[in-house]
Formats: structure tokens, sequence, C-alpha cells
């Protein structure tokens, strides 16, 4: 049922973002992505999924138009759209509707959807690694374009892979989503950060002293950290400080896209399917006016975390997490 049937009043349908601060907890009540599709997996037919998936190259009429799109004519490998179900909403220039107050306020910020191939494929895989790097490119460009508006903090772009990981539509996808204000997981960062003197550059060290790196390309190191929430779980970070992936050079993108198709390869052979997740986590911007100004040894990382285990109520209830993989198992099976 779309979300406009439950709400009569339009302000509860907008996006809000409401903060516990005893919790220290911050949610995104968003009514909208109650109406987004969803695959019925196998109970569907593969031949309706293709008449009917928004992603594909042919239905662009089924989704806005492209803020984004690579080649920029003709028929397109990948494309940036906003996301039609948002968590948050662009109001600059316009008023949102409902009260504002500490704990209560209208979730402003952009969310795209960034599609990645044309044609109807589940697996970053089965993408070509040329276009796969256009893909990486396109979402660089994207945030780069964000990074330069005063009224955003800071932005992410995300994956989730398969069910088990919150994907909705097997088409191939990411999602990128900008907000104006730092969320709590990188002011945490920001913080440790602070309090060493190259604390991306110990982290990376520790891992090449406990057997843990699994890859490298370029000046980028993929490596399992020391902290492992799930088996296989991976972390890309440059060797040098970087605070900004949407302001690196080409040869990390190219370094970023060929890592992350040989991390899923090797995560595919050791399990066949295997779903996940991973984000970009990057410094605010610079632009932001609040003073969240990232350390000169700040690193943009990517982290990508397979979905083998539930999270359960000890992880959801104390937001520490049991696994039982050692890190150094997981990074020996993933080197081969």
């Amino acid at each position: 049922m779309p979300a406009d049937e439950y709400f009569e009043d339009r302000g509860l349908l907008e996006p809000r973002r409401h903060h516990d601060p005893l919790a220290v907890r911050t949610v995104f009540v968003a009514p909208k992505r109650a109406g987004r599709p969803i695959d019925a997996d196998a109970a569907l037919h593969p031949s309706a999924r293709l008449i009917d998936c928004p992603f594909c190259a042919g239905n662009e009429a089924l989704t806005p138009p492209a803020v984004l799109q690579v080649p920029a004519t003709g028929r397109w490998q990948a494309r940036i759209i906003p996301n039609r179900y948002p968590v948050v909403e662009d109001f600059l220039g316009k008023q949102p509707a409902g009260s504002t107050t500490a704990d209560r306020r209208p979730a402003h910020g952009v969310h795209d959807v960034v599609i990645e191939a044309a044609d109807h494929v589940r697996s970053i895989l089965a993408v070509d690694p040329a276009h796969w790097q256009d893909v990486w490119e396109l979402c660089r460009q994207r945030l780069a374009a964000l990074a330069d508006r005063s009224d955003l903090a800071w932005a992410t772009v995300f994956k989730n892979s398969g069910p088990r990981a919150g994907a909705s539509l097997e088409h191939l996808h990411s999602q990128l989503i900008a907000l104006d204000f730092v969320p709590p997981v990188i002011e945490a960062e920001l913080a440790a950060a602070g309090r060493a003197a190259d604390a991306f550059g110990d982290i990376v060290r520790a891992a090449e002293a406990g057997g843990r790196v699994v890859a490298e390309q370029d000046d980028l190191v993929a490596f399992v950290p020391h902290a492992i929430r799930q088996p296989y779980e991976t972390w890309i970070m440059p060797r040098s400080p970087e605070a900004w992936f949407h302001a690196t050079s080409p040869a990390r993108v190219a370094a970023l896209a060929m890592l992350t198709q040989l991390l899923i390869a090797r995560l595919d052979r050791i399990v066949p399917g295997a779903d996940y997740n991973w984000w970009l986590h990057q410094a605010p911007f610079a632009s932001h006016a609040g003073g969240h100004w990232p350390s000169v040894n700040w690193r943009w990382h990517l982290e990508i975390l397979p979905r083998l285990a539930s999270f359960a109520g000890f992880e959801l209830g104390t937001g520490c997490h049991i696994t039982v993989a050692t890190p150094e198992d997981s990074a020996r099976l993933l080197r081969v």
C-alpha cells in the first residue's frame, strides 16, 4: 500500500530525523520507503522482472531523469538518478512541512540511486572492468558536486547486495546519500583519529605486521580489520592521507574498482552467492560550516561486510559483535 494512503497530512510523508539523546541514536522516519518496489525473488518469473525493472535500459520512464550518466549521451552504461523513495529529501529553497524541535527535524539531504549496469545483472562480477571503473568515477563526480554545497555536511556511497543485506531490487545498484549533519560513527572516527599522530597509518601497519593484508593495487591496500565483525570482512584504504574520495586521483579510482571486483570474486569463491554490504567513509565536507575539519592524516576507506550471520539481540543491544572467524584465517583464505 502506498505511503500516502496511510497519512493524510503531507508533513507526515516527508522524511524526518529523530534523535534520542539518551541512547545517542538518530533515526530517519521515511514513510515513502514503504512504497518502494521489491523483487519477489524466485516467485516472480524472470521475464516479468525484466519488463517491470525500473533500472533496466529502455525503462527510463519508470525513474526520475538522470543527474549523471556515462556515457553522457547515447546508450548509457551507468546512471545516477534521484531516489523516488528517499531517506532524506532536498529541502533547499523550499519550506518543509511540520514542526522542528531539538529532537525532531526535517531530514534534509540528497538520496540518489547509482544504477551500475544497463542490462539486468545481479553481480558486480558481471560488469566489464572498464565499465566498473566508470561507475566509481561517476560516484566520485557526484560526490564532488555535492561537496560544494554549504548546506550539506557529509556523504557516502553504499551497496546492499542481496536480500540478507537489505537489497529490495536485484538489478545491480548502489545508493548515495548526502546529509546536513555528520553522523555519529564519523564523529567517533574523527575523535579517534585526533588522538593519534597517524591513526589510519597505524591500522595499515598493524594489518601488515599481522598478516592480514589481502591485496594491493596502486597505493590502495585491502586488508581484514583486527576487530572483524563478520568472516571475510575487508577494508580498502589509501597508503597516504586523503580525506575525501571525491578528491582522489584517476589512478585511485581505477585501483578501487579493481580491488572491489577482486575481493567480491574471492568472497564468492569461498561462499558462493554471499550477500554483502559496503559503505564509503570519508571526512566531512570542507564546506561544512560546523567546524568538523579532518586531521591531516585522515584517510577515506571502503568497508566491505559479508552478511553471513544475522545480527541478534547481543549485537543490537550492545553494539558489540560476535564472529566465529579469526581475522588471520579470513585474510589467509581471501589471499588464495
